[in-house]
């Protein structure tokens, strides 16, 4: 794959929309949502630089681009203005197809009306590192993504899915349940406590994953410990990983049964393919992707 495939374009060159008006009225955000997000702003985000491609690109460049950063949208830019852009779900469905060698061009999204008749939006939310993330919350409940721009909009700096609202949610713990206010003494006392407690229930333990498997890769890795407990903690851990590798191959596979072909090509079919999914490699590979780990088959094995 060529660099002009793969190219994320440059914050500097992605132009912000600058035909289209901000809008009169403001964004209404509902008490919850407000209450939640408190008073973070977009400043407090992790800020990858946009996944973009060119229209000439081909899906696979897409879906690469994408995956690096953690399922997001791509934008189609065009000599600095942006055309578009394409949906990760797209992406899968086109891979499933086995039709990734076409260009963007022919599931690209147009950022205003549809496909058939495009056309450039009209109205233009400005969103910057300094707006509230309940703005942006709300603005997500309607909208695809946000275009991250300096407050007077220039440049687009990053986008903003809503999946990357409930991971930085999920990192932040910022569901979790207020914990009362204790002294820094009492705080080390109760952790150390937990920490003995989770150490004894591992006494009578058993991980899937046999000790001696474990002893195996620990020796390989140089790691000398005798505390078997350890050893099951460490255990516990790969296979809460695996575990989460697997969710991620299920919600891939239900994306391709969901958009690919034929899926309701037989009478009676359907209610049999609700209760069963079928996991292939792809699948397997998208999920490893987003962990940075490349497991796609050469192109010889194809």
């Amino acid at each position: 794959m060529s660099d002009v495939e793969m190219r994320e374009v440059a914050v500097s060159v992605i132009h912000a929309p600058k035909r289209a008006k901000a809008p009169k009225d403001g964004i209404k955000v509902p008490p919850a949502v407000r209450a939640r997000w408190r008073d973070l702003t977009v400043a407090q985000l992790p800020h990858l630089p946009p996944a973009s491609v060119a229209p000439s690109a081909t899906m696979q460049a897409a879906l690469q681009a994408a995956r690096a950063h953690h399922g997001q949208c791509v934008l189609v830019v065009d000599e600095g203005q942006l055309r578009g852009y394409v949906d990760m779900i797209d992406l899968v469905a086109q891979e499933t197809q086995g039709s990734l060698d076409d260009p963007v061009s022919s599931v690209q999204q147009p950022l205003a009306g549809t496909r058939r008749a495009p056309r450039f939006p009209t109205t233009y939310r400005v969103i910057h590192r300094g707006t509230p993330l309940a703005v942006v919350a709300a603005f997500l409940s309607t909208a695809p993504f946000a275009l991250v721009t300096e407050e007077v909009p220039r440049h687009v700096e990053s986008v903003i899915t809503a999946s990357d609202l409930e991971r930085y949610a999920e990192v932040a713990q910022l569901d979790a349940p207020a914990a009362p206010i204790g002294s820094r003494p009492e705080e080390e006392s109760r952790r150390d406590r937990s920490l003995v407690d989770v150490l004894q229930a591992l006494d009578g333990y058993a991980p899937l994953i046999p000790d001696e498997v474990s002893d195996y890769y620990l020796e390989r890795a140089g790691f000398q410990c005798d505390d078997v407990r350890l050893k099951r903690l460490l255990a516990l851990a790969t296979e809460k990983f695996v575990a989460d590798i697997a969710s991620d191959a299920f919600h891939y596979a239900r994306i391709r049964t969901n958009v690919g072909p034929g899926r309701s090509s037989r009478p009676g079919a359907a209610g049999r393919d609700r209760s069963r999914t079928v996991l292939t490699m792809d699948d397997l590979s998208a999920a490893l992707g987003e962990y940075g780990i490349d497991a796609r088959r050469a192109e010889t094995f194809r």
